[in-house]
C-alpha cells in the first residue's frame, strides 16, 4: 500500500491521467543525450560542433580541462583539443550539465533558489558517480574513451529528474517540502518520498520515471532515476544494478560532502551505508574501503573546483554549514561499514 491508502495498480493508474508537464528542455540537451545514449559510436566532430555554438559552454569546458583535477603541464586554449584530451562523452556529459542548468529561467522567486541547490547536488553527485565507476582520468588515450562511456555522470546527473518535475510542476509546495521543511513537523513519515505521496499523490522516483519515459529517456537512465532508492535494484542486469547502487553511494557522498538538496547526510551516515559494501564489491574491480576512503578524500577538492566551474554562472553559494560539512568529512573508514 502506499501512504495515501492506495494500492500500487491503481496508483499507477492515476499518474497516468495526470498532466505532468516537463520544463521546456534546450534542444542542446536533447542532442546531448541523444549522443550520449551511443557512446562506442560518438564521435569527436559532432561534439566539438555542439560545443562551439554556445560560448558559455566553450568557457566552462575550457575551465574544466585546465584544472588541477586533469594535471596537464600545458594549458589548452582549443575546443578541438579539450574534446579530444577528454574524449567526446566526458565532454557531452559537460554539455548536458551546463544545459541542464538552463532550466532555472523557467522557475522564479524561491522555486529557482531551490533548483539552485538541486542542480548543485546533481552536478556534485554526478562527478562523483563518474569517479567511482571509472576512477581518475587517463587524458588523451583510445582506452580512456572507449571506457568513459559517460552513462555514469549521467546517470548522477539526472538520478533526481523527478524532483526537477515537482518542483517545476509544484513551486509553492515544493519550496514548503525540501526548504522550508513545512510538512516534516505536521506529518509524520519514514522519509521523503512518503512525504512527496502524501503530498503530490506520487514520489519524486514515479514522477521521474513517467516524465522520462514520455520524453524516451535511454531505458538505463529511466532505471537509475526510478530505482536510486530501492535496497536490491533488481533490473536484471548485473551493470545496470551496479551503476545504480554507485550512482546512491556517490549522492550520499555527495551530501556528506556538503553539498545535499533538502535531507543533509552526516558522515556517519554516509560511511555506514550498506551501499559502499556493493560498491567496492560490484562488477568493477574497486579498492578496499579504507583506499577508497583516501581516494574520495583527496577529490574534495576537485569536486569542488568542478561544481564551482560548472555552476559559475549561478549566484546563492553553497550556505556555511554545507560548507562546514565539507571540512568535517573523514572519508570511509571500513570499521564504518556495517558487515552482513
Amino acid at each position: 500500500m502506499q501512504p495515501n491508502g492506495t494500492s500500487r495498480p491503481a496508483f499507477r493508474s492515476t499518474l497516468s491521467q495526470l498532466e505532468l508537464r516537463s520544463p521546456p528542455l534546450p534542444h542542446t540537451l536533447l542532442e546531448a543525450m541523444e549522443l550520449i545514449d551511443r557512446p562506442d559510436q560518438l564521435e569527436v566532430e559532432p561534439v566539438i560542433e555542439m560545443v562551439q555554438r554556445d560560448p558559455i559552454v566553450v568557457a566552462r569546458l575550457l575551465q574544466i580541462v585546465n584544472s588541477a583535477y586533469y594535471g596537464l603541464q600545458r594549458s589548452i586554449d582549443s575546443v578541438d583539443r579539450a574534446v579530444v584530451l577528454l574524449g567526446p562523452v566526458a565532454v557531452t556529459g559537460i554539455v548536458l550539465g551546463m544545459n541542464m542548468l538552463k532550466l532555472r529561467s523557467a522557475l522564479e522567486g524561491p522555486a529557482s533558489h531551490c533548483f539552485i541547490r538541486l542542480i548543485r547536488h546533481s552536478i556534485a553527485t554526478a562527478f562523483l558517480t563518474r569517479h567511482l565507476m571509472e576512477g581518475p582520468p587517463r587524458l588523451g588515450t583510445p582506452h580512456n574513451r572507449v571506457r568513459r562511456t559517460g552513462t555514469s555522470f549521467t546517470a548522477g546527473l539526472l538520478h533526481d529528474f523527478g524532483k526537477i518535475i515537482l518542483v517545476y510542476n509544484f513551486p509553492r509546495e515544493a519550496v514548503e517540502l525540501y526548504e522550508q521543511r513545512v510538512y516534516e513537523e505536521q506529518i509524520r513519515a519514514d522519509d521523503i518520498r512518503s512525504l512527496e505521496q502524501l503530498l503530490f499523490g506520487y514520489d519524486h522516483t514515479e514522477a521521474g520515471e513517467y516524465v522520462a519515459r514520455k520524453l524516451g529517456f535511454p531505458e538505463v537512465l529511466v532505471n537509475v532515476i526510478r530505482l536510486h532508492h530501492e535496497p536490491v535494484p533488481g533490473t536484471g542486469d548485473a551493470e545496470t544494478d551496479h551503476l545504480i547502487r554507485t550512482t546512491v553511494a556517490a549522492d550520499l557522498t555527495a551530501k556528506a560532502l556538503g553539498y545535499p538538496f533538502h535531507d543533509r547526510v552526516s558522515r556517519e551516515q554516509c560511511l555506514a551505508h550498506p551501499v559502499w559494501r556493493e560498491v567496492c564489491t560490484g562488477t568493477s574491480a574497486r579498492p578496499a574501503p579504507e583506499a577508497l576512503s583516501q581516494e574520495l578524500q583527496a577529490v574534495r577538492e576537485h569536486l569542488d573546483a568542478y561544481v564551482r566551474h560548472m555552476t559559475a554562472s549561478l549566484s546563492s553559494p553553497p550556505s556555511a554549514e554545507d560548507r562546514a560539512r565539507k571540512r568535517n568529512f573523514r572519508g570511509l573508514p571500513g570499521s564504518n561499514v556495517p558487515r552482513s
